[in-house]
This record gives C-alpha cells, sequence and structure tokens, in this order.
C-alpha cells in the first residue's frame, strides 16, 4: 500500500504508530465498503477520533484515488456500531431503504432501565422494532447469554417492543438482514422516526 508524504505518526508506549486519521486515509480507498464503514465506526465507537477527526480524514483523503467513494464511506460511519456485525447489519437495513432511527437504542418504563438493543425502529402504533445481532461482541459470552433471556423478557412483556435476533452469517443470505427487517415493517404497518433525540432513553410509559 502507497504511504504519502503528509503520513502523520505518534509515540504510543515504546513505538512511534501511524496517528489514526492518517491510517484511516491511506486504507479506506483499498477496503470494501462494509470493512472501511466499519472500522471508521469502531475507531468513533472507542474515541480514537475526536470532535474533528472524521472531517480530518476527508481532508487527507482530498486528491487521492478513491477519495469520492471513501468519502461517502465515512458518512455511513456510526459511532454507535459496537462490532463489524452490527455494522454490516445497518448497512444492510440502508440498502434496503429502512436505516435505523437509533442505534443502541436504550428502554425505561416507570424509570426503570430495561434493556438496551443493538437498532430500534419507531413503529407507527407507538411501539418499537428492535433488532439484536448476538453472537458477537457483549452477545457472546455464557454471561451475556444467561442475562439475555430476562432481559428479553422484560423488554417483551411491556407489550411496545417487537423483538428480530439474528447471526451474523444471516448477512450472508439473499437481501441480508436489511431485507427481513424491511419486510418485518411494512407488515407492521411502517415506521415513524420520532423525533426525540437520538441518545435519550425511550421510556415507555
Amino acid at each position: 500500500m502507497r504511504q504519502y508524504g503528509n503520513f502523520g505518526s505518534q509515540v504510543h508506549g515504546s513505538w512511534r504508530i501511524a496517528k489514526v486519521e492518517c491510517a484511516l486515509a491511506q486504507a479506506l480507498p483499498g477496503l470494501s465498503r462494509d470493512d472501511a464503514v466499519a472500522v471508521v465506526s469502531s475507531a468513533l465507537n472507542k474515541g480514537l477520533l475526536g470532535t474533528t477527526g472524521r472531517a480530518d480524514v476527508e481532508r487527507l483523503l482530498r486528491g487521492r484515488r478513491g477519495s469520492v467513494e471513501a468519502v461517502r464511506r465515512l458518512g455511513l460511519a456510526d459511532g454507535g456500531d459496537e462490532s463489524p456485525a452490527e455494522t454490516r447489519t445497518r448497512l444492510s437495513c440502508i440498502d434496503h431503504g429502512v436505516p435505523p432511527d437509533r442505534v443502541q437504542v436504550e428502554f425505561r418504563e416507570n424509570g426503570k432501565f430495561l434493556g438496551r438493543c443493538d437498532l430500534g425502529w419507531r413503529l407507527r402504533d407507538g411501539r418499537w422494532l428492535v433488532v439484536e445481532v448476538d453472537g458477537v461482541g457483549p452477545h457472546s459470552t455464557p454471561e451475556a447469554l444467561v442475562k439475555d433471556a430476562p432481559r428479553q423478557n422484560r423488554l417483551l412483556a411491556t407489550g411496545k417492543i417487537v423483538l428480530l435476533r439474528f447471526k451474523p452469517a444471516d448477512n450472508d443470505l439473499p437481501g441480508g438482514i436489511g431485507a427481513v427487517v424491511a419486510a418485518r415493517l411494512k407488515h407492521l404497518g411502517g415506521h415513524s422516526p420520532e423525533p426525540a433525540p437520538r441518545l435519550s432513553p425511550v421510556h415507555l410509559d
């Protein structure tokens, strides 16, 4: 992979390593869309890109081969994605015209925390369709799997949650997870994005 004259570096322990912004600008044009978005989303999630980080990467990309597509992929990144599988699922939903209203959506009832779900869509009747991608990240440990059942039961007991669970490999099927979500949203009457701040808890009272 070709390096550039303005490739910055920084000291990390006893090593001199590439600055994240410079490394991303070098790598993104050579990655697939899903991998590129997952890499940037992970950097955002881990706090490796500051408030101007995405703009800095875009500036470094200017004039380079593949920069137009790479900049578009920057815009698809979301720091709420906690794994490449979640990124790929979110992108599949975008491809099918149903981008999630929220990622890592937190639900509360009567002030009590009920649970948090990977992706969420507010339905026209006020309920929520939520998607969980199992087998990766927080869902992969035996302890997490034990906790998932009561959390799921609490959410479903409200009568206001419709839950879909998927494996990462479901994105390899024709249409991927996005096709299933789009079909379910249509069956449920469509969704109505809520005006509330994206990061605030959803109160099911």
